[in-house]
């Protein structure tokens, strides 16, 4: 009776898998976070020369204890070898180009069990900003769903770590939008509660009297106001760069996009 056994063990596993998808939905309803969120058995490690990168450029993983910046090298790594990273116009793409945007995308899925940014598959990487013949402008970056592909200036992916306060980070910009696009098409316990975080924020800005009041802070730069994609997008490099700020100008806004993103600690503050 081996065979059978053998063959009906995907069955299981499949069924096993969907159980715990919809227990982890359940529990992410009830208390506002999945239920299991480090659920790796092997932690891969990163050479020392990656791990010093990240140290020199990332406040967030400065501030994580020993076992979750094991999580964090891991992750990075993985991202690493899931992506495929393109340079064009003369751009080498270093290993130390890969790190940097890997973690980048790591640090905002941090508190997501799928961290990978699965609506992303290339990054392209141009030395400078790039001219579209499309609209006949020079681009900073972009995202493009329909081809899950993500397009870099490399000086102004640089200019988001050298002026981490300026609330101007091109790589949290560009990966909010793929995140941001990724809750529309998946249905885990991250994505359920991201997406619901996008409805809290979209009935904020069907909200007259809140966005005047937002508006007339001067807080977020005007490009905020864009479209919702754009608010989020700025909203949440906000989020990362001034927190605190964030958190005393737009408390109700702050804590939604807390709770969607699943932060313990935030970037470059003291917030809990």
């Amino acid at each position: 009776m081996i065979v059978p056994l053998l063959l009906g063990l995907p069955v299981v596993l499949l069924f096993t898998y969907w159980g715990f998808n919809l227990t982890d939905i359940a529990y992410s309803k009830i208390y506002g976070k999945p239920m299991i969120v480090h659920d790796h058995l092997y932690l891969k490690n990163l050479n020392t020369d990656d791990i010093r990168i990240i140290a020199r450029y990332s406040s967030f993983y400065n501030k994580l204890g020993a076992y979750k910046k094991r999580i964090f090298k891991h992750r990075v790594l993985m991202f690493i070898n899931d992506k495929q990273f393109i340079g064009l116009d003369g751009f080498e793409v270093t290993r130390d180009a890969k790190v940097l945007i890997a973690s980048v995308a790591v640090m905002l899925s941090f508190g997501m069990r799928n961290y990978l940014i699965e609506s992303v598959n290339k990054i392209i990487i141009y030395p400078s900003p790039y001219f579209s013949s499309i609209n006949r402008k020079y681009h900073l970056g972009e995202f493009n769903p329909l081809l899950k592909t993500i397009v870099f200036s490399w000086s102004d992916f640089l200019a988001g770590f050298q002026h981490n306060k300026s609330n101007i980070n091109l790589g949290v910009h560009e990966f909010a939008h793929a995140i941001y696009f990724g809750s529309l098409h998946y249905s885990d316990s991250s994505s359920v509660l991201f997406f619901n975080g996008i409805k809290k924020i979209d009935a904020l800005l069907h909200t007259e009297t809140y966005i005047d009041k937002l508006s007339e802070t001067n807080y977020l730069r005007k490009y905020a106001y864009t479209n919702k994609f754009e608010f989020f997008a700025v909203c949440l490099e906000h989020f990362i760069e001034s927190p605190l700020q964030f958190q005393e100008q737009a408390p109700e806004l702050f804590g939604i996009i807390k709770q969607m993103m699943n932060f313990e600690v935030v970037d470059v503050s003291n917030v809990a």
